[in-house]
């Protein structure tokens, strides 16, 4: 890997995951980014992946479980979920633009067992 590397989201090819849900990932050495823009209603599954995950709202709002309890975040909030633990996110009504970052790198962006669709 290179001393600095940069770029643009916008740059990056982006996937339709899921109905609604589109993502952008790039990965350092130790760390895979993944940038979400969920329509409204879009939904993430419950899922799990042996990586910590930090996620932050950073447009809209969404419905986060983790570990069966249900939380409300807007823009600005952030959660830290660690590994192994199920959790999946849906889009409030306006959609939502979630950045989360994966630590320790995954080899595979698709890396996780879906638990309930």
């Amino acid at each position: 890997m290179a001393a600095h590397e940069h770029g643009t989201f916008a740059a990056l090819s982006e996937e339709e995951v899921y109905p609604g849900v589109r993502r952008r990932t790039f990965s350092s050495a130790k760390a895979t980014v993944n940038s979400y823009a969920f329509a409204p209603g879009g939904a993430f599954p419950i899922h799990r992946h042996p990586t910590e995950q930090l996620t932050f709202i950073q447009e809209g709002s969404v419905e986060l479980t983790v570990a069966a309890e249900t939380t409300s975040l807007t823009a600005g909030a952030w959660s830290v979920i660690a590994p192994s633990v199920e959790h999946g996110i849906t889009a409030g009504p306006a959609g939502a633009l979630i950045l989360t970052i994966a630590v320790p790198r995954r080899d595979r962006v698709d890396d996780y067992e879906v638990i309930r669709p």
